[in-house]
């Protein structure tokens, strides 16, 4: 029988992940939807999350920036359920339906003050009301214990869903020296909650006569939590009035998350992180980014960025939720653009992610696929007070294969994102 052993690293972790990296959530605002590459920004207060130190070259005054994010995902695992003969897809077809993000700047003379609320990390709920593959090879490791090694659980009918979701806070100070150059630090406090639900029916078969010899059954409803606190230093460039510079790096934020089991599962006599009280330290990566952007002519801006993954560093020993095969990851963006007139401006982006993971790292709950994204929308300046974002995108993932356990099983994601903004300053 497999190496049942292995198998504990199903309930690890479920990451809802878009456009960033692992457990990280990249869109944070419609403006980034809209262009992809925002780590230069100067202009408007999502500066907050990508560019603090640019805040501080924006007008004096009071500057608002809120915005809500549609997700829609379908994630499909082709696979072989034990005891079958073909294969079958299970898959997770459940939207996110709102991400909210927003954030306030006061910036006056030299100075801005700023501060924020957004969804950093996780974003949304999984449902394979199917089950997944591993289901019964879990339960196997328990009736094996029970029964014998020559016996096995085949799974009648079973579910499983994951929710993954973190929240944020931030407040800083952004200072220029001069016209040219200025920076930031700020402070970020996040809480970040995962839940666990799944229940399947299973019928005990002796391998060795092929005769049923009993049933099964689990439950799973597992809430886990935890806090962390980080900061964030920015330093923002001018070298002319037709490029921008900027820089970032973000602390990881140390994450201890602790169990809080609601119904009492056999499945934690393998996975004792699940039992009431455990915890285990899974935490969000430090982050480095740079950004560049710049006025082609009085109509046309271009813009790149990129953003660097410290994985391997958040690897705290064998039970902290990350899995040993993980590479640093990282992400480029560019963008485009263009206004038309006073009152409307369009633009593209494309963005590229590498997760730092590999076969080795996908599971039926965490398969982090390298992506492309492909993103565009247009702003609609409706008075000087206000401006309006709509901005939408779709992610290309490449697909992956399983290795281990899941060998034979194939790994895909398609999601689409949908952002509405609005901008107001005083």
């Amino acid at each position: 029988m497999r190496n049942l052993l292995v198998i504990t690293v199903l309930f690890l972790s479920t990451t809802v992940i878009f456009a960033g990296n692992i457990d990280i959530l990249g869109i944070r605002s419609a403006e980034y939807l809209m262009e992809l590459s925002r780590n230069a920004v100067t202009d408007c207060a999502d500066g907050v999350t990508y560019n603090p130190a640019g805040l501080a070259f924006m007008e004096d005054g009071i500057h608002l920036n809120f915005s809500g994010q549609y997700i829609g995902k379908e994630y499909t695992i082709t696979g072989t359920f034990l005891g079958a003969t073909e294969e079958t897809d299970v898959s997770s077809n459940k939207a996110t339906p709102f991400i909210p993000n927003f954030y306030a700047v006061y910036k006056t003379g030299n100075m801005a003050a700023f501060g924020g609320f957004t969804i950093p990390a996780g974003g949304g709920t999984v449902d394979y009301e199917q089950g997944l593959f591993l289901m019964p090879l879990l339960q196997t490791g328990l009736v094996q214990a029970q029964y014998g090694p020559s016996h096995v659980a085949i799974m009648n009918e079973g579910s499983m869903e994951g929710t993954s979701f973190y929240m944020r806070g931030i407040a800083g100070i952004a200072y220029s020296f001069n016209e040219t150059f200025s920076g930031a630090v700020s402070g970020r406090f996040t809480s970040g909650h995962r839940n666990y639900k799944g229940q399947g029916s299973f019928t005990v078969i002796d391998m060795a006569t092929g005769a049923p010899v009993g049933t099964a059954d689990a439950e799973l409803d597992v809430d886990r939590a935890a806090t962390g606190m980080s900061a964030l230093i920015s330093v923002n460039y001018r070298p002319s009035d037709k490029i921008n510079l900027a820089v970032r790096y973000e602390t990881a934020t140390a994450m201890d998350f602790e169990s809080t089991a609601n119904v009492t599962s056999s499945w934690e006599a393998i996975m004792p992180f699940l039992a009431d009280g455990a915890t285990q330290r899974r935490d969000l990566p430090a982050v480095a980014a740079i950004g560049v952007e710049m006025m082609v002519n009085d109509k046309f801006r271009l813009g790149g960025s990129a953003n660097y993954y410290f994985l391997t560093a958040c690897d705290q020993g064998a039970d902290d939720g990350i899995n040993d095969a993980y590479n640093d990851g990282w992400e480029a963006n560019i963008s485009g653009r263009y206004q038309f007139n006073q009152t409307w401006a369009g633009a593209l982006g494309y963005s590229y992610s590498n997760y730092g993971g590999s076969d080795s790292t996908y599971t039926d709950l965490e398969y982090n696929l390298d992506a492309g994204l492909l993103s565009g929308g247009v702003n609609w300046q409706a008075n000087e007070v206000m401006d309006f974002t709509v901005a939408g995108g779709t992610t290309f993932f490449n697909k992956g294969e399983g290795v281990g356990i899941y060998t034979g099983e194939t790994y895909d994601k398609k999601v689409f994102f949908l952002a509405v903004g609005v901008n107001a300053s005083f």
